[in-house]
């Protein structure tokens, strides 16, 4: 049965009228669904504790280490021999020369771009051994941090790498675990100063990727959300209007990203109205 069927049979048991039923699913991903109503506590999920590869959605998890235990204001060169493959405007901007600024201006670009290179650059510091057992201390046990963007990349190189990337346990989280770490940041239980918190906030809120996907089903709930992309898996995680924390993620699909950013925004649109329609 494909996912959005699935997806409104569970609607229907949450209260939502069942005359308005959600389009046909577009792309032929697996999906797999957490959310909550943090006022009300309801919930809706399918494959919620299944594993997905969370593409740039792991930024998140790095950013909460970084800015938990290093000095923002500390100076970071990274030399062109250290630029990563992928999404990176700092690399493009660089004309192939050294890239010198602060550890908070790149969490801010890792967060609010997706830039891999200063995703890469974030993650020699604080290593994803210590991301991994951050999340384990935050009571997130689905969450694993395992390679920088740049062996990722080299993995998917490889032959068979792309059918390999939706099985790999590496970099996977389940939607249940991410939904359990935005709520943990919406709540403000995300273990970081109010100074810090305010900044991770304002970074996924400022957010300039993902416009098709969670943005698009809701466009006027104020949202901070992070996205995450690579082949065969487009992923968006949100926290909507301070009210309704959503994790949606995708794998293994053949068809068009388009696609799967069109059943996102469906599935977004759907969730939010069965949530807070009464």
């Amino acid at each position: 049965m494909m996912i959005l069927a699935i997806l409104f049979a569970a609607l229907i048991g949450g209260g939502r009228d069942a005359r308005s039923p959600l389009p046909p699913q577009k792309s032929d991903a697996v999906i797999g669904v957490a959310a909550v109503d943090l006022q009300t506590g309801r919930r809706i999920s399918v494959r919620d504790t299944e594993r997905f590869p969370m593409g740039s959605v792991y930024k998140v998890p790095i950013a909460i280490e970084v800015l938990r235990t290093q000095q923002l204001e500390r100076m970071i060169t990274i030399e062109p021999k250290d630029f990563s493959p992928g999404w990176s405007p700092l690399r493009d901007g660089a004309d192939g020369k050294p890239i010198v600024m602060t550890i908070e201006d790149l969490a801010e670009w890792m967060v609010q771009a997706s830039d891999n290179t200063a995703c890469d650059a974030l993650l020699r510091i604080v290593t994803p051994q210590a991301v991994t057992k951050r999340m384990r201390e935050l009571g997130v046990r689905g969450i694993r941090i395992d390679r920088q963007e740049r062996e990722m990349a080299a993995d998917l190189r490889k032959p068979g790498g792309v059918k390999r990337y939706a099985t790999d346990p590496r970099d996977t989280t389940t939607p249940d675990a991410m939904l359990a770490l935005f709520t943990a940041i919406a709540q403000k239980h995300d273990g970081l100063s109010p100074a810090n918190h305010a900044k991770l906030m304002h970074w996924m809120t400022e957010t300039t990727t993902g416009p098709h996907r969670i943005k698009a089903g809701i466009p006027n709930a104020a949202i901070a959300h992070k996205t995450g992309t690579m082949p065969g898996t487009v992923n968006d995680v949100a926290i909507i209007d301070n009210r309704i924390v959503l994790a949606i993620f995708t794998k293994a699909s053949t068809t068009p990203d388009e696609k799967a950013e069109a059943d996102i925004a469906a599935i977004a649109r759907g969730v939010y109205d069965a949530l807070t329609t009464r």
